[in-house]
C-alpha cells in the first residue's frame, strides 16, 4: 500500500507543478496556429483547446496509472532476472515492485526539473515534448536531427543513470544478495528491457514518421 501511496505523491506532484508553472494548451494552440502547410478554422481550434481543458483534468489519474504499470513491468523484468539466475526462491513479486517505486524517484525529479526549465525559458511545443533535462539530445538541434534519432539522444542522461543506480542499490537492499551479483542480475535485466524497448520505438518511429 505504501508503495502505492508512493506513486500517488509522485503523481500529485507532477501534476501540481506542469498546472501552476506551464501552459501547455497555449503552447499547443501556438503550435497549431503556426502551421502554414493547412488552414485551421478557428472553431477547431476552440474545440480543440476545450477537448484538451477536459483531459487535462485527468493527467493526474493517467500519470498514476503509468507509473503503476511502469513498475510492475519493471518488478517482472527484475524477477526474470532473479528467475535466470536461481535466486527467485522466497522473492514476492511485490518486494520488486517496491524497488521499482523507490528507483522511479529520480525519474520524478527529472519530469519535475523538466517542467522548471520549460517554464522559464521560451519553449516551442515541439521543443517541449522532446526536452529532456541533462541529456545529450541538448547537445544538438532539433531542426537538424533525424527524428529516428530523437529518442535514443535522448534515452542518454544523467537521471538515467542514476535511475541504474538506484535501481541496483534498492534491489540490493531488498533481495540482500551481494552487491556484485545484484548489479549483474538488476542492471542486466533491465538493460536488455531497455534495448528491447528502444528497438520497439525505433521501428514505431520508421513506420509511422
Amino acid at each position: 500500500m505504501k508503495s502505492f501511496l508512493l506513486l500517488a505523491l509522485y503523481s500529485l506532484a507532477l501534476f501540481l507543478v506542469t498546472y501552476l508553472l506551464l501552459d501547455v494548451e497555449g503552447m499547443f494552440l501556438n503550435a497549431l496556429a503556426k502551421q502554414t502547410e493547412i488552414e485551421i478554422p478557428e472553431n477547431v481550434l476552440l474545440d480543440t483547446l476545450e477537448d484538451m481543458r477536459y483531459w487535462n483534468k485527468f493527467s493526474g489519474l493517467f500519470t498514476f496509472m503509468i507509473l503503476v504499470i511502469k513498475c510492475w513491468l519493471i518488478a517482472l523484468v527484475l524477477y526474470a532476472g532473479l528467475f535466470f539466475a536461481n535466486l527467485h526462491q522466497g522473492i514476492k513479486l511485490i518486494r520488486l515492485f517496491k524497488v521499482a517505486v523507490f528507483a522511479e524517484s529520480i525519474l520524478v525529479i527529472a519530469g519535475l526539473v523538466k517542467v522548471i526549465v520549460v517554464s522559464s525559458g521560451d519553449f516551442s511545443y515541439e521543443e517541449f515534448s522532446v526536452f529532456y533535462p541533462l541529456s545529450v539530445l541538448n547537445l544538438f538541434e532539433l531542426s537538424e536531427l533525424n527524428p529516428l534519432f530523437i529518442y535514443p539522444l535522448q534515452l542518454v542522461n544523467l537521471f538515467e543513470i542514476g535511475y541504474c543506480f538506484l535501481l541496483v542499490f534498492f534491489f540490493q537492499q531488498e533481495v540482500q544478495i551481494d552487491l556484485g551479483r545484484s548489479a549483474k542480475v538488476a542492471f542486466g535485466s533491465y538493460s536488455f528491457a531497455l534495448v528491447f524497448w528502444l528497438v520497439l520505438i525505433l521501428f514505431l518511429t520508421l513506420n509511422f514518421t
